[in-house]
C-alpha cells in the first residue's frame, strides 16, 4: 500500500511538473496577473489531485481537458467578482437614500424629494434607450434576459448600458450627499 501511495504520488509530481507552466501561461493570458494566474493554476491542480482518476494511467493527451478546467475557474471568478461589484453598487445607492430617508428633520426630507428630483432629471438626459433599459430594470423590476428579449438585445449590452446610468446616478448621488451634508 504504502509504495501505491509513493508511485502516485511521483506520478502526480510528474504530471504536475509537465503541465503547471502551460495551465498558468493559459490563465495569465486570460487573467492578466501573474499572482492571479499562480493561484488558478494550484486550484486546478489541487482539484486534479483530488480526483487521480482522470490523471492517473490517463494515457490521453490531458491538455484540453486542463484548459477547460481552467477556464471554468477563471469564469467563476468573474462571476464572483459580478456579483460583488453589484452587492456594492446596490449598497451605495440604498445606504445613501436609507441616509435621506431616516431622519426626522424636516430639511432632509426636502432634500430627499430634491435628490428624486434630480435623479429624475438626470435620467432624462440620458439618451432614450438607455434610460428605458435602467427603467425597466429598477422601476419594473424586469430581468436583465426579460429586457433584452423585450429590446431585441444582448444580456451583456443590457448590463452595460444599466452599469453607465448607476455610474451617473452615483455621481449625482455623491454630490448631492456632500452637499447636504455641508447644510
Amino acid at each position: 500500500m504504502e509504495i501505491n501511495v509513493k508511485q502516485i504520488e511521483l506520478k502526480f509530481q510528474r504530471f504536475f511538473t509537465e503541465n503547471f507552466p502551460k495551465v498558468k501561461n493559459y490563465a495569465q493570458m486570460l487573467l492578466r496577473s501573474e499572482i492571479d494566474a499562480e493561484d488558478v493554476a494550484q486550484d486546478v491542480f489541487y482539484k486534479l489531485w483530488l480526483q487521480p482518476e482522470i490523471w492517473l494511467d490517463n494515457e490521453k493527451e490531458l491538455d484540453n481537458y486542463l484548459f477547460i478546467m481552467t477556464r471554468n475557474i477563471i469564469l467563476n471568478i468573474f462571476k464572483h467578482q459580478q456579483i460583488e461589484q453589484d452587492y456594492q453598487e446596490g449598497y451605495l445607492e440604498k445606504a445613501v437614500l436609507h441616509e435621506l430617508m431616516e431622519s426626522e428633520d424636516t430639511l432632509k426630507n426636502i432634500y430627499y424629494e430634491e435628490m428624486l428630483l434630480v435623479i429624475r432629471l438626470t435620467l432624462e438626459k440620458m439618451p432614450e434607450r438607455r434610460r428605458l433599459i435602467f427603467e425597466l430594470s429598477r422601476f419594473k423590476e424586469l430581468s436583465y434576459k426579460e429586457i433584452a428579449e423585450r429590446l431585441n438585445i444582448s444580456i451583456r449590452t443590457v448590463e452595460h448600458q444599466v452599469y453607465l446610468v448607476l455610474i451617473e446616478l452615483k455621481k449625482v448621488l455623491l454630490f448631492l450627499f456632500f452637499l447636504f451634508s455641508f447644510k
